[in-house]
């Protein structure tokens, strides 16, 4: 059954841009495998870890406890990253800067990370029980709703009306509808979580695969669609332009 947060708002239409969009959940159907860890009963299911994008300012929602978050359907079969300097915006080692230079400017590390990810909505788009839902109306849209919330591309529109009365005071509507706009800079935080260590609390961030940036180029191929052209699955490229988690959590 589909969440509530992902019920169609009142006077929304199921293609319209939202930023009230925050998250994408999947039908259990698809995240549970047989169990093949020994000791196990068998037919005994268990649910696999995923990484997630979260932005690491809150949502546009009006609600300051909200962040957008997508989930991953699948791990990515492959996570590349490289760093390297440049010469235009390196940041000088901190045993040659002076003792009265403590701030690390917020730019770009020199680093990028890039993979791919896919989505599939076949549970939810034949599932009579998702049919007013926004996986259910939209499909993998749902997914792809949420990555244009993170990186800006979904943006609030200020909307008028004259309530029928043309000659009347034209009135503001604040937050109802959205538009597609242009890629912001958005930091992210990217995580693809893995199973507890020894370590973990030693070294947090040497035991998990965890990177901060903002994403700087998205690829999307919808590839199946019902007979109604709502698109069923989709593979997306990602590329994260990685910077300094100085002064994030």
């Amino acid at each position: 059954m589909p969440a509530d947060s992902e019920r169609i708002s009142p006077g929304m239409s199921p293609g319209d841009p939202g930023t009230d969009i925050t998250t994408n959940t999947f039908d259990g159907r698809i995240r549970s495998i047989p169990t093949y860890v020994p000791g196990r009963k068998a037919g005994e299911r268990y649910d696999l870890t995923y990484g997630s994008i979260i932005t690491a300012f809150p949502a546009n929602t009006g609600r300051p406890r909200d962040f957008y978050v997508l989930n991953f359907m699948y791990n990515p079969s492959t996570v590349q990253v490289s760093h390297s300097l440049d010469a235009a915006n390196a940041l000088m080692p901190a045993y040659t800067r002076s003792d009265y230079d403590t701030g690390t400017p917020l730019v770009g590390a020199g680093g990028t990370l890039s993979f791919s990810l896919l989505f599939d909505r076949t549970y939810e788009t034949s599932d009579s029980s998702y049919w007013d839902s926004l996986p259910g109306e939209m499909g993998v849209g749902a997914d792809i709703q949420v990555l244009y919330n993170l990186t800006g591309i979904n943006t609030p529109q200020v909307t008028w009306w004259n309530a029928g009365d043309p000659a009347g005071e034209k009135k503001y509507d604040n937050g109802v509808k959205s538009v597609l706009g242009t890629m912001q800079m958005n930091p992210v935080w990217v995580r693809f979580p893995q199973n507890a260590a020894n370590y973990a609390k030693a070294v947090p961030f040497m035991t998990r695969l965890v990177y901060f940036g903002y994403i700087n180029s998205i690829g999307i191929s919808y590839t199946h669609f019902t007979q109604r052209m709502v698109p069923v699955r989709c593979a997306v490229s990602l590329s994260v332009q990685l910077m300094s988690t100085t002064g994030w959590s």
